[in-house]
């Protein structure tokens, strides 16, 4: 695959999560695009903590009570859509050929406690 352009509009951070994955990979066009969301998430993340920095901590609630920033659950929503995004993209580990999806992740976790359990019914008997 040739050059890719990064999607219109990201922002430092997400163009540069852009660069880094595509320096070691080459990923398939599914996986550009959900490289793309991540890139884009990576960017709201750093607009959530520019917000929070430049804020309170702490705002009014609705009767009138202190609460956490709504921008804290936020920030939390969003890293748990970039690692969801992340895990999709399956990218290898070290040593490994090609990345395993989640699915594949479980499966082989499955496998080896099948085999443990097996390996230990024989070893005892």
């Amino acid at each position: 695959m040739g050059a890719v352009n990064a999607p219109d509009g990201l922002g430092e951070a997400g163009l540069s999560l852009w660069q880094q994955v595509l320096e070691g990979f080459d990923p398939a066009p599914d996986e550009l695009a959900l490289l793309g969301e991540a890139c884009r998430t990576v960017d709201e993340l750093e607009a959530i903590a520019a917000a929070l920095a430049a804020g309170p901590a702490v705002v009014q609630g609705s009767t009138g009570q202190p609460k956490a920033s709504p921008l804290f659950a936020e920030a939390r929503a969003h890293r748990v859509v970039l690692a969801k995004l992340l895990e999709q993209l399956a990218f290898p580990s070290e040593g490994e050929e090609a990345g395993r999806t989640p699915n594949q992740l479980r499966a082989s976790k499955a496998a080896e406690v099948r085999w443990s359990l097996h390996r230990g019914r024989n070893g005892a008997a």
